[in-house]
């Protein structure tokens, strides 16, 4: 992959916390929900989202390390093991003790909403937590970190329908997309934007007097190629 001047996002947390703005973090959380946009277009899921596996190269964030990334088709039930960190897993994945459960969208979605937590916070989740068992048990049982002061509320809300226990009260990636979009009035509000099948940037009932996306959003759909560089392959 390319030379990442910022390092991985934990690192860059742990340096910036204090001098970004909300307004950042808010860009940093939009920027990783359209890589997983494109990925989960392309039915590939990354199962391995954490602080770490997401890299900062000229203020933008890259996910990287899909060394464990399916396609949906080949995801099977078979025994895959627990992959990554603990706070990042789907609790349906930890509370299956044969994993059996299939990883789909929803469990990226998951890790997502920890993420973005992780950037109101600028540290990661459950720090003080060494006994990965315990933390196990808490995150099955449905304990979440809890809010940073002074969050936005439509972020917090939407990062916690990410993290939701059950799957399918979780949103979509498109959903979480725009709705970002919407909390940083850089994407169009339609009258349809509770509906998990509401367009993404590209939608043609976009207004002329709507702030331009970032140079890589606004033909993702159309343009597939030129949205590689959100995804680098190790």
């Amino acid at each position: 992959m390319e030379y990442a001047d910022g390092g991985d996002l934990r690192r860059y947390l742990q340096k910036k916390i204090s001098t970004l703005t909300w307004d950042d973090k808010l860009k940093l959380a939009y920027q990783i929900a359209e890589g997983i946009k494109y990925m989960h277009g392309e039915d590939i899921l990354h199962r391995d989202l954490h602080s770490k596996n997401i890299v900062i190269h000229q203020g933008e964030a890259k996910i990287i390390d899909l060394g464990i990334a399916k396609s949906i088709e080949d995801e099977t039930n078979l025994h895959l093991g627990v992959f990554g960190m603990i706070a990042y897993i789907d609790p349906k994945v930890l509370a299956d003790p044969s994993y059996n459960y299939k990883h789909d969208k929803r469990s990226d979605i998951y890790s997502l909403g920890v993420l973005m937590w992780e950037l109101s916070s600028g540290h990661p989740p459950f720090i003080s937590e060494t006994n990965d068992s315990v933390l196990t048990v808490r995150l099955v049982n449905g304990h979440r970190e809890k809010p940073i002061p002074n969050t936005p509320k439509e972020y917090l809300k939407l990062y916690k329908l990410c993290w939701h226990g059950e799957p399918d009260s979780r949103p979509s990636i498109n959903k979480v997309f725009v709705e970002l979009g919407k909390i940083l009035g850089i994407q169009d509000v339609s009258n349809n934007s509770n509906n998990d099948d509401v367009q993404d940037s590209n939608s043609e009932q976009s207004n002329d007097n709507q702030s331009s996306v970032n140079n890589n959003t606004d033909d993702i759909m159309e343009h597939k190629d030129s949205n590689l560089d959100k995804l680098s392959i190790r």
